[in-house]
């Protein structure tokens, strides 16, 4: 009887969702690696990576724009080894990629605690997201930098916030723009500790304390009347934390003050911008592999159409207007044709001229889904600084690079699911999704091959 308890527990399935994620995912690795050794940006990443491995920290690209995180995690667990070569290189990658998937899960139990199947299901389907998965066998930034902000996240929620700022000094290392993320915990942080200083107890929950616009509002004008007796009234675990999330933001202040910008090498490539239609390509990104949930809820916005026909029309007017005037296309996308943006942007944005404009009601529907997904969660400060920050990530971008989605995207997935109608059919077809889209890239990566005239070797696509 113990026996069968143990066999039909959760924890038994998570640990074999882990061990068949691994076992296949070595073979694709090992096939991924046979077909080609040097993917794309991999040859700036990987003569780094093998220098760093054999404690060589003086050597630098200036075509590497990220601080050097992802070599120094190569020097850690693979120089004292002596395992310096690519394939080992690579296998860090998808070493972080078997980290996240517990990650997720204990995201989703803190989110859902009472749907511990579906967040088993859930945490496996969104570690086969496409792009990042395909990523996990490539010796580039993601995963390593994604985990170290897992590991943020999931040190916030357990309130230790100390372990949070020192996992966000280490994503910070990995690429720079995950200062935002943690701005994104200490924003939270800070307003649902002041909150706590006069909260109701019946606002305090087992998980938290979940806020909502108004209390939000009350917050705020309630510090501006007496700012100093809400400091005193706070605890010394509260300054303990801000402390810790303080110091982060001072050391990447410094940083900017001595580099002179937040991109380190070639600055010229990656010059911030104002890029507003980049929330509408997130948006496609969304629906694209979320699609099962954002159909489920279109009844409801059509439902919100009706009533708010005003609204819906100036978003529409809005949305014409950014796309006309606001609209830009980095020279990188339009000059490799090894990614899946260059082809999507040519047959369709480049190709026909009122496709961009045709695109916007999708566009809203999107949006709409996004932003009432974490709205129904019931906690106004997420919704906020979710906003806040994915608007500061994406909008400054000019390159449109579906990696740049992948935090928001995990974000959105972690209040996504579980509570609305038909979810467990939604989470099949978003399983289903993501395992043809894996399959199909994978093929085009095998078979495909792309001749540039300045590289021996044939070039293949990926995302």
């Amino acid at each position: 009887m113990t026996l069968f308890i143990q066999i039909n527990s959760p924890s038994f399935w998570l640990i074999n969702s882990l061990a068949a994620y691994s076992v296949i995912s070595k073979l694709i690795f090992d096939h991924i690696y046979l077909t080609s050794k040097m993917v794309v940006d991999e040859e700036f990443h990987i003569p780094l990576g093998k220098a760093y491995c054999n404690f060589n920290f003086s050597v630098w690209d200036p075509k590497v724009t990220t601080l050097p995180g992802l070599y120094l995690a190569s020097s850690l667990l693979l120089g004292p080894f002596g395992l310096c070569q690519p394939y080992y290189l690579r296998f860090v990658s998808l070493l972080a990629s078997f980290i996240n998937l517990p990650l997720f899960y204990i995201l989703f139990s803190k989110y859902c605690p009472e749907s511990k199947w579906s967040n088993i299901c859930s945490s496996f389907t969104l570690a086969l997201l496409p792009p990042l998965y395909f990523c996990s066998h490539l010796y580039y930034t993601d995963v390593v930098s994604l985990t170290m902000v897992l590991l943020t996240f999931v040190m916030y929620e357990m309130d230790c916030h100390f372990c949070a700022s020192i996992f966000g000094s280490l994503a910070v290392v990995c690429r720079q723009t995950n200062i935002i993320w943690v701005v994104f915990v200490a924003g939270q942080f800070l307003l649902k500790a002041m909150y706590a200083t006069f909260a109701p107890k019946q606002t305090k929950t087992s998980g938290g304390i979940n806020m909502s616009f108004q209390e939000i509002v009350d917050l705020l004008k309630e510090l501006m009347k007496n700012p100093i007796k809400h400091a005193i009234n706070t605890y010394l675990r509260f300054w303990k934390g801000i402390t810790s999330y303080l110091a982060v933001g001072v050391a990447f202040l410094t940083f900017l003050a001595i580099n002179g910008s937040i991109v380190v090498g070639d600055k010229s490539a990656h010059e911030a911008t104002i890029h507003l239609p980049q929330l509408f390509y997130f948006s496609i990104f969304c629906l694209v592999f979320l699609w099962p949930y954002f159909v489920s809820q279109s009844l409801d916005f059509l439902n919100f159409i009706k009533t708010h026909k005003l609204v819906i029309l100036l978003f529409l007017i809005l949305g014409l207007l950014i796309v006309h005037y606001n609209t830009l296309v980095h020279p990188y996308m339009l000059a490799d044709n090894r990614h899946y943006v260059f082809y999507i942007w040519n047959r369709f944005y480049g190709k026909y001229a009122y496709f961009k404009y045709f695109m916007v009601p999708v566009y809203i529907f999107s949006l709409y889904i996004v932003i009432k997904t974490i709205y129904s969660s019931g906690d106004a400060s997420y919704l906020m600084m979710y906003i806040l920050c994915v608007f500061i990530v994406l909008v400054t971008q000019k390159l449109i690079e579906v990696r740049y989605y992948f935090i928001p995207y995990i974000l959105l997935r972690l209040k996504t699911g579980n509570r609305i109608p038909l979810a467990k059919f939604c989470l099949i077809l978003e399983f289903l999704t993501s395992l043809f889209v894996n399959i199909a890239t994978l093929k085009l990566f095998f078979t495909k091959t792309i001749m540039w005239s300045d590289y021996a070797d044939p070039q293949r696509l990926i995302w």
